[in-house]
């Protein structure tokens, strides 16, 4: 198949993921008729993004004779949580204070959700999940994450006009981008310069 055949136009631009093949075969079932992508594009949410709440975590209720379960189990979770938050947020907030906020308007801004969606996705088998790629086509961008043994799963999807500025923050230590929403919120992500510039053409 050829790349015309995937909607891809010339100039076409993407990573070279999964040793080297491209993702469009693992894009093509998820367009629409006629839809053209414009890139492909990976990113890494930034480590200043704290874990997500147990309460702001999705997912789907399981069968009533596991509630219990999953009950205790969600107590455990809440215990790990609070000891991980202890070890490791206090280092991670004395970062802050040199590298800025990894998130900012809180988890039900526009900034939260994009984060929640690459983070959890529909809830199911995703759990922690830090990278995703970014499918621009034309009107809408769509978040997947893709793998050798699963294929594509698609997490969400950024609606059009909400992403409002790309901002290229890269240091020495750090491939930071920062996410600016129509809402004022952000989110820091990992992201080359290359790519980031092909995202900010979509915020512009």
């Amino acid at each position: 198949m050829t790349a015309g055949q995937y909607g891809a136009p010339q100039g076409f631009a993407e990573p070279r993921p999964l040793g080297g093949d491209s993702y469009r075969p693992l894009v093509a079932p998820y367009l629409r008729p006629n839809e053209q992508v414009h890139a492909v594009l990976e990113l890494k949410l930034s480590d200043l993004i704290r874990r997500v709440p147990r309460k702001h975590q999705r997912g789907k209720p399981g069968p009533a004779a596991l509630l219990g379960l999953m009950v205790l189990l969600d107590l455990v979770a809440v215990v790990v949580e609070a000891v991980y938050e202890s070890i490791f947020g206090f280092v991670r907030n004395l970062r802050r204070l040199f590298r800025g906020r990894g998130l900012r308007g809180g988890w039900t801004s526009q900034a939260g959700q994009f984060v929640l969606a690459v983070r959890h996705g529909s809830g199911v088998g995703l759990p922690d999940n830090d990278g995703a790629q970014l499918v621009l086509a034309g009107g809408r961008t769509v978040i997947f994450k893709a793998s050798h043994t699963v294929g594509v799963t698609v997490l969400g999807e950024l609606p059009h006009g909400q992403l409002r500025k790309v901002e290229l923050r890269h240091t020495a230590m750090s491939d930071r981008v920062d996410l600016h929403f129509a809402d004022g919120s952000l989110a820091a992500i990992e992201m080359d310069a290359e790519q980031a510039r092909v995202l900010a053409g979509t915020a512009r």
